[in-house]
């Protein structure tokens, strides 16, 4: 217990009043927190989610500035978490204004009251404080210097914990500028002995560690094993409507999210998704995920479908449900996602359906969460050796990693100092690099030991809530008594109607994908900058049959081409009626495929046999000009659309009208995008590609 005077002890209990009415009472802790703060002390608090850490900041804020402080400086990593904040700031009387891209408009006026000292705290992402122009407009207006520096979800400082976040390194180097006598508060929900004294050693000694008992009471977890998608989507429509109020469901990528919300609504449940990529157009995307999260805020709406996108800081008190299509990565990041629910509750209720296909998810994510020894170096080097500097499209023709893991080296590397960037252009700095191939090799395996846990967690006969609490290093870990295994018995049933998971398999059949046009060539595939590819030689809207690996076509498409070496005949079948009921059947008079050196039959005798059964001519009207490596072996644009730019001829054997253009698998586009191209060049009117299955990973 941290002790204070009685007049501190009343001032935030009126400010708790104020916040949440008459009658309110902190939580315990709240108040230990608060006086840790307004002391001037380094603080790291770790508490359940829910607790209601933002409580804490927004009355030390309150007293601080009261007492002539300087505005709060608050880090928080997402912007719906920012207007939840800022909406929360205003019962205390807290004047909250935020910096990022979707405010620019205002952000003239927020210097001026910034100057004026008119502004109390001010909500800005990890990513702002790499800005220059934040750095050289914003900061300096600030006349009375920081009053609180406050870190939300401090996890990501380390990069041990679960989202470690390159940008949140920048924090701790400003944290360590700031006069002692500022008070520093980090919070988190998800962080376990091995983070916090990382966060300690990056922070100070000094750092007051103030933990709380992880246990949420109001949570009724449960495990249901059930292999495959169908089984899963029928286990929903089944059994969602029985839980009563409105929840999310946690899928692991964005397809799954579609395909779930689309078969939910068929089912007559009110469901939605929400992801990153709800639309093409930015604005257009910000305002769907605003409005689909007010309705679920407003219980307008039964179920959101949702990635981690609905995760951090997404705050309502009465989620009465949180269902997890798929098995996370890690027990942290699991009790992050169920602490959504039952904040304001007695009972929520929280089921992980575990299949099949979570093993090859979450592995394909732990590979790709960190960039390689070997691609930070490839990078590094390739800067190094450039006179005046390369551009990032000039570093992907020359290093074969995709571009997303690229955005993960530069901005490492920016952190550390060991690449500069000005104008769009990277330069090397003359800060020393050396590989820690140890390093990356220890946190692979901590990420290959959560995983582990995870899986363990669906198997443990012990209490869920207790076995997360220890993985969490909780000095106060206890039973729930609430658990599935806690009361030998299931929460929600797990029968499902054989008839409800045959539906689920033929929607999933049906469940065709669209396959949209490539427009723009790579920059250094025909000009050193990217060039639109001219309306004529675009291929027109595509279609899948399947993804890969589903409970659908896909099981049949991978045992096909892994196994048999042969597409049977009811693929043949099922292409047949996705044709015919395409509107553009209409258009399409001949088909041709993509050849294979590798597999030369595999597509042909595909092709042939759908010809056939469409009535149309087969033209072999494509080749291989060289045995090329395959398109997989491939990690970014450039050189993906270089590999196949390189590899395809179109001979003589060419046709009129509109050509159907089939494949068995689709991930990057560029072959369709190659092969269409030079067909239409070669006199073809339209190109309509088709594959069997995507095996883009994140579906679309």
């Amino acid at each position: 217990m941290i002790r204070g005077d009685g007049k501190m002890d009343r001032i935030a209990n009126q400010c708790l009043n104020k916040m949440y009415g008459l009658g309110s009472e902190f939580r315990p802790g709240q108040l230990d927190a608060i006086k840790s703060v307004v002391d001037g002390n380094r603080t790291i608090v770790v508490q359940r989610t829910g607790w209601g850490k933002s409580t804490v900041y927004f009355i030390a804020t309150k007293i601080l500035r009261d007492r002539g402080y300087g505005v709060s400086i608050l880090i928080s990593p997402l912007l719906s978490l920012m207007r939840n904040q800022i909406e929360s700031a205003a019962k205390l009387g807290i004047t909250a204004e935020t910096i990022n891209s979707s405010n620019q408009d205002n952000w003239n006026e927020i210097k001026k009251r910034l100057s004026n000292n008119e502004i109390d705290i001010l909500l800005i992402s990890p990513e702002r404080l790499g800005n220059e122009e934040f750095t050289s407009e914003f900061m300096p207006l600030i006349h009375k210097g920081i009053g609180l520096f406050v870190v939300d979800e401090a996890h990501c400082i380390s990069d041990w914990g679960h989202d470690f976040r390159p940008d949140y390194q920048r924090i701790v180097n400003i944290i360590n500028t700031l006069p002692s006598k500022v008070p520093v508060l980090a919070t988190t929900a998800t962080a376990n002995n091995r983070v916090i004294e990382d966060i300690k050693t990056q922070l100070g000694d000094s750092l007051v560690i103030l933990r709380g008992p992880l246990l949420r009471e109001s949570l009724n977890l449960q495990v249901i094993k059930l292999a495959t998608q169908a089984e899963r989507m029928a286990w929903l429509a089944e059994h969602i409507g029985e839980i009563d109020g409105s929840g999310i469901i946690y899928c692991s990528t964005k397809a799954d999210c579609n395909r779930v919300a689309d078969w939910l609504r068929e089912r007559g449940v009110d469901a939605l998704e929400y992801h990153s990529s709800l639309s093409m157009d930015r604005d257009e995307n910000t305002i769907l995920r605003t409005e689909r999260e007010a309705k679920l805020m407003n219980n307008e709406v039964k179920v959101l479908v949702s990635t981690i996108a609905l995760g951090m800081g997404f705050d309502k008190p009465d989620l009465a449900f949180v269902i997890h299509y798929q098995r996370p990565g890690s027990i942290v990041a699991y009790y992050q996602q169920i602490g959504r629910a039952g904040r304001s509750l007695d009972d929520a209720i929280v089921v992980l359906l575990t299949g099949r296909e979570d093993d090859e998810i979450q592995e394909y994510f732990i590979e790709k969460a960190f960039p390689t020894t070997f691609e930070m170096h490839e990078v590094v080097e390739i800067i190094e050796h450039s006179h005046a500097g390369l551009t990032k499209g000039d570093i992907l023709s020359k290093a074969n990693i995709g571009s997303g893991r690229l955005d993960k080296c530069l901005k490492k590397l920016i952190v550390d100092n060991i690449v500069s960037k000005s104008n769009g252009t990277y330069a090397r700095t003359l800060n020393p690099w050396t590989k820690d191939e140890e390093k990356s090799k220890r946190i692979t395996a901590l990420r290959n030991k959560e995983l582990q846990d995870m899986r363990d967690f669906t198997t443990t006969s012990q209490c869920y809530m207790n076995y997360i609490a220890k993985k969490l290093d909780d000095p106060y870990a206890t039973v729930c008594g609430k658990c599935a295994n806690c009361r030998k018995k299931d929460i929600i049933s797990t029968e499902i109607k054989s008839t409800t998971i045959k539906d689920a398999v033929r929607f999933l059949k049906s469940n065709r994908l669209e396959i949209q046009p490539r427009k723009q060539w790579p920059a250094g595939i025909i000009a050193a900058t990217r060039k639109k590819i001219p309306e004529e030689e675009q291929n027109e809207q595509g279609r899948i049959l399947s993804i890969y690996g589903d409970s659908g076509w896909g099981n049949i498409v991978r045992r096909g081409k892994y196994e048999d070496s042969h597409f049977n005949d009811e693929l043949v079948n099922a292409t047949v009626d996705l044709i015919n009921g395409w509107d553009a059947r209409q258009n399409i008079s001949w088909i041709t495929y993509v050849p294979s050196v590798r597999r030369p039959h595999l597509v042909k005798s595909f092709a042939e046999r759908l010809a056939g059964k469409l009535g149309l001519p087969l033209k072999v009207s494509i080749e291989k000009a060289i045995d090329a490596p395959e398109q997989k072996s491939f990690h970014n644009s450039y050189h993906q659309c270089k590999n196949a730019y390189d590899s395809f001829i179109v001979n003589e054997a060419v046709l009129g009208g509109g050509v159907l253009l089939v494949d068995d698998m689709y991930d990057s586009g560029w072959t369709f995008a190659v092969c269409g191209s030079l067909l239409k060049k070669s006199g073809v009117e339209a190109v309509y590609p088709f594959a069997l299955a995507s095996t883009a990973v994140q579906g679309g």
